[in-house]
């Protein structure tokens, strides 16, 4: 047995438009990582990966705030080499004793960032995997 969390979040892209970042540097640096602003840095419009990234994180905190005690500014979306977004949690050592594994799937349009989160946490008798039974269409 295993538990699974989702997390959902939308946010208005021209809220990070009006939010300049060199005007509310301490603002960006409370919620994101120095990895995080330096890649929504890198486009030439970087309000919409801004939001992307807000709402990432935002989505993945309603997943996961079950499971631990986690803050906004532990929580990174980065890309892998695809440009991909994965997460990586920044957890105390008690946190990281269970093993969680968390995906997230963000998207934007030219007005707002979505962001889609699943954690999942195996149970102690997650050992046992659930049996799966086939199902044939025959004699139906």
């Amino acid at each position: 047995m295993s538990e699974w969390k989702i997390g959902v979040d939308i946010v208005e892209i021209a809220r990070f438009q009006q939010l300049d970042y060199s005007s509310n540097k301490q603002f960006y640096k409370r919620v994101f990582t120095p990895n995080e602003i330096k890649y929504c840095l890198s486009f030439t419009s970087p309000a919409p990966h801004f939001a992307a990234n807000f709402a990432g994180k935002e989505a993945v905190y309603k997943a996961v705030n079950m499971f631990c005690d986690v803050k906004l500014h532990k929580i990174e979306i980065l890309r892998d080499t695809n440009g991909s977004p994965y997460v990586n949690m920044h957890l105390s050592h008690e946190e990281t004793t269970t093993p969680l594994q968390v995906k997230v799937s963000l998207s934007h349009s030219l007005s707002y960032a979505i962001a889609f989160a699943v954690a999942h946490k195996p149970t102690k008798s997650a050992s046992n995997p659930m049996k799966a039974e086939a199902v044939s269409s025959h004699g139906l």
